[in-house]
């Protein structure tokens, strides 16, 4: 029986490093995606693609990310970690409204309040 709690544990701490690391990845996914905008202002020719500093470092912040995310695949569940990809939708939102002046209509905010809500729900059972 110890065994088996032990186990638990492991498991319990595992799923909340796997979480950490997830929550993290969205953050460079969506400073990734925020980059790739600003740099989409000097796309007209393939040297300007390539030599779009924004766009590179978008790049690169998309594949720490991913980077990230493989290694919480390895130690989380992925019924409970992929969920939390979902929070890469608030911080591009939230980046929008404050570095492009975009507006956030009222139905995207209930649809981000249900993000919010959902992920909460799912890292709340996680620790059951």
């Amino acid at each position: 029986m110890k065994k088996i709690k032990k186990t638990n544990k492991i498991e319990s701490k595992n799923n909340k490093i796997a979480i950490l690391l997830v929550i993290i990845c969205t953050i460079f996914t969506s400073t990734g995606q925020i980059l790739m905008k600003t740099g989409t202002t000097k796309t007209g020719s393939i040297i300007e693609i390539i030599t779009n500093i924004p766009l590179i470092l978008g790049f690169a912040s998309y594949g720490i990310g991913a980077v990230l995310l493989i290694i919480s695949l390895k130690y989380g569940e992925l019924s409970l970690v992929y969920p939390f990809i979902a929070l890469s939708f608030i911080w591009v939102s939230i980046a929008s409204i404050y570095l492009f002046n975009e507006n956030v209509s009222l139905i995207n905010w209930a649809g981000l309040t249900a993000i919010m809500l959902g992920v909460s729900m799912i890292g709340y059972g996680s620790g059951k």
